[in-house]
């Protein structure tokens, strides 16, 4: 029906116009408002990126200072007689747990010309054109130098001369002190290059000769070639080496530059703009859907303002009929199947989230077992057994047991008595075996899935209380035990086993294994973090971190905040090589978090020093110094890794 008293072909056409209109302004409006957010996204972006450009220069600036600060340190302390000894340094520098040996090599250049270089094992390292000027401009200026090594055979490392002068109780230069330095490529980076694949990292000399790139095949370029037709915006934008962030917009390329003052290198990230727009982030077949139903709203709204108004349209048109119709039979049939749909769903989904959820709240090594394969567990499992985390989706869970007929066993007594409780052994994947108490129930809600729970028989034994105020022992910010309660701890391992060694029946003897690991961490760069947004951050780093250690590691051992931002772990009766994976998984873990704080997003990582021990043989103390000295070998070696030490000091008698 058209309205009365208009013309059928006036209407039409006005109609049609106002229309036309209307579509027009969607149009403009969402171009406005895509123009719009694309220029929000874009400030944030740059924000973003200055940030974080601006955190690793800091960084980096403060590792190169770190070693600087060592060398310093080794120059000061040189007596000036060693100068002309060149045998007594080489001694210094194989001599095991001389300071010396956290650099590669060491030079000494002397006002007179002569230049002495000093290795570790085999011959020296010999010093190309750019590391024996940078000694000279020591020698004759008295100012320390950082100039880089251009190794093209070594894609993993930056080779790094750091220079010192030496200098005479009355001030006077006597000759400069060099070391160098391997800093591993991958740790120069801020954040993995799969996550960021439209930005390139770039650490550049004075001379504009790329040191590092987030994508190998860039590196020893010079700027010119990496900037290509952005090398004149490059030139106006590089200048001196200064700490402050300069962030460009040039075209699609949104560039960044920080200065390192100490070696006068830059950190500059380039971003590719082109594909950051709110456009840009739908898929091509989503606007072909989208163009498609606008297309189709248009063509509808222009029938029925087309059947509204002509004289000639019929009450009973088809597609009126349609768009009138209150319902049909089959949206009846599919408004009763819908709950049905949902029931059959809800067993399964009430299994999971009562299994996640003991899962969170017990100290067991529990797994979700649904037709034979492995459908969740916690991160405890792979800590008990060594697998990683994506190893065990979908894992058959036949793959745990070496003896098949033992797992068919364990189905016969769920099948009769709904759940299982015994000793099992279960393959670890190094192929050694580990002995489990399991206790297995299948849900009555879903007869085809199984929960297990694992622990380790001797974390079931009684142990003696701790003397005294409980509190004493705990550390107050983290809630985990303390120094002195780890050293306790030790210690008890340590009588424990020797005890268990004198059992004339051990295998009847719930205790402790006599070997295993230690793990000590530390938290990298705490300080700088603390300096960059406030001690309250710095605490939610340590409790987090406390949480992490804790989780991975509470089926196999103890976990203790030792002080400030070390952490320790005791790992009973595992092997080196399981306990170094369990170290990288929680380096991988830690660096996966990146947590915000006003706004921006921070790398947090540790490092592990990781200690084989057996009781029988080591003393406690032995074990942890050594520990702490693996770690401070991965931090030498460019922090957020693993590093393996070694105990040489043997037990004597009334060690503890």
């Amino acid at each position: 029906m058209r309205p009365p008293g208009v013309g059928g072909s006036g209407l039409r056409g006005l109609l049609l116009i106002l229309l036309g209109f209307v579509v027009a302004a969607m149009l403009t409006a969402g171009f406005v408002m895509a123009q719009f957010f694309d220029e929000r996204s874009q400030a944030t972006t740059t924000a973003q990126q200055t940030s974080t450009a601006d955190l690793w220069a800091r960084m980096l600036t403060a590792r190169m200072e770190a070693h600087q600060r060592l060398l310093t340190s080794i120059a000061q302390g040189m007596h000036s007689s060693l100068l002309d000894k060149p045998a007594v340094l080489d001694a210094l520098m194989q001599q095991d747990g001389s300071m010396l040996r956290l650099f590669e090599s060491l030079h000494v250049a002397l006002p007179n010309g002569s230049l002495s270089h000093h290795g570790q094992v085999g011959a020296p390292v010999e010093l190309d054109s750019s590391g024996r000027d940078g000694l000279r401009r020591t020698v004759n200026e008295g100012k320390p130098t950082v100039v880089y090594m251009q190794q093209v055979d070594d894609t993993q490392h930056l080779h790094v001369l750091l220079s010192v002068p030496l200098r005479q109780a009355e001030g006077h230069i006597s000759g400069a002190l060099a070391a160098i330095v391997k800093l591993p490529v991958a740790a120069l980076l801020p954040e993995p290059v799969s996550l960021s694949k439209d930005v390139q990292y770039m650490l550049v000399g004075s001379d504009g000769v790329v040191l590092v790139h987030s994508e190998a095949g860039q590196r020893w370029l010079s700027m010119k070639e990496v900037m290509g037709r952005n090398w004149e915006e490059w030139q106006a934008l590089s200048g001196p080496s200064t700490a402050n962030a300069d962030t460009r917009l040039w075209g699609q390329v949104l560039a960044t530059r920080v200065g390192l003052p100490l070696p006068q290198w830059q950190a500059v990230v380039l971003r590719d703009m082109s594909q950051d727009g709110v456009i840009h982030h739908f898929p091509t077949s989503l606007w072909w859907m989208l163009g498609l139903a606008a297309a189709f709203l248009t063509l509808l709204a222009w029938y029925l303002v087309w059947r509204w108004i002509d004289p000639r349209a019929e009450p009973n048109d088809p597609l009126d009929s349609l768009l009138s119709s209150q319902g049909t039979a089959d949206d009846i049939a599919v408004t009763a199947h819908s709950p049905a749909q949902e029931e059959s769903a809800e067993p399964l989904l009430k299994v999971q989230a009562q299994a996640m959820a003991m899962m969170e709240a017990m100290p067991s090594t529990l797994m979700l077992e649904q037709d034979g394969q492995v459908r969740m567990a916690t991160a405890q499992l792979a800590v008990v057994l060594g697998y990683m985390l994506e190893d065990q989706e979908r894992m058959p869970i036949a793959r745990f047991f070496a003896d098949a007929q033992v797992l068919q066993q364990i189905r016969d007594e769920l099948v009769s008595h709904g759940s299982f409780e015994g000793l099992i052994g279960l393959k670890k994947r190094d192929g050694d075996t580990v002995q489990l108490d399991a206790l297995a129930w299948t849900p009555s809600s879903l007869p085809s899935a199984t929960v297990w729970q694992l622990r380790l028989p001797w974390r079931s034994r009684k142990v003696a209380p701790l003397p005294g105020d409980p509190q004493a022992w705990r550390d107050l910010l983290t809630g985990l035990p303390n120094r002195e309660a780890f050293v306790w701890g030790l210690q008890s391992w340590t009588s424990e086993s020797m005890a268990a060694s004198q059992v004339a029946d051990p295998a009847h003897c719930v205790s402790m294994p006599a070997q295993g690991c230690i793990l000590f961490a530390d938290v990298d760069h705490l300080g700088m973090i603390n300096e960059i947004t406030s001690r309250e951050m710095g605490d939610k780093v340590l409790r987090y971190v406390g949480r992490l250690i804790a989780s991975y590691t509470q089926p196999l051992g103890d976990v203790a905040r030792l002080g400030g931002d070390e952490f320790a772990v005791l790992l009973p009766g595992i092997s080196l090589a399981h306990a170094q994976g369990v170290a990288q998984a929680l380096c991988d873990a830690l660096w996966r978090w990146q947590p915000n704080w006003g706004g921006e997003r921070h790398w947090v990582s540790i490092s592990i020093g990781v200690v084989a021990a057996d009781t029988l043989r080591h003393a406690a103390n032995d074990v942890l110094r050594t520990a702490d000295m693996a770690c401070y070998e991965a931090k030498r070696r460019g922090r957020c890794q693993v590093a393996v030490g070694q105990v040489v000091a043997p037990r004597t008698t009334g060690d503890h």
